[in-house]
């Protein structure tokens, strides 16, 4: 659930026993997020634009499709900003093509969706 209002000191919670309905659970965790700006020493969770970043993009995704035996996957493997249920999406269609690839004893690739 986001909340945007002013009033409200964080702007997520998350109860990741939704992501798998199937499933039952005696108890639950949620998550409350709140944001606040990156700091000097912060590592940042989302792609961060900046001038002259595409060209550096096109070469880190040229030496990645060269990787053996190494899939990028997520926010930073893929370096796109991913809504939660686009990333929970993803991860199971990895895991899928990861169980997939043992059992026909075929190579992952690279990346498991479109990046360019």
């Amino acid at each position: 659930m986001n909340y945007c209002s002013l009033d409200v000191p964080y702007t997520r919670i998350t109860e990741h026993k939704y992501f798998s309905p199937w499933e039952s659970h005696e108890g639950s965790v949620c998550y409350k997020e709140y944001s606040r700006e990156c700091g000097e020493k912060d590592i940042p969770y989302y792609p961060i634009r900046q001038m002259g970043e595409m060209a550096l993009l096109d070469k880190y995704l040229s030496l990645a499709e060269n990787e053996k035996n190494m899939t990028f996957v997520g926010r930073l493997g893929t370096y796109r900003y991913l809504d939660m249920d686009v990333t929970i999406a993803e991860a199971l269609n990895t895991a899928d093509k990861y169980l997939s690839s043992l059992s026909s004893n075929e190579s992952m690739p690279v990346f498991t969706v479109s990046v360019r």
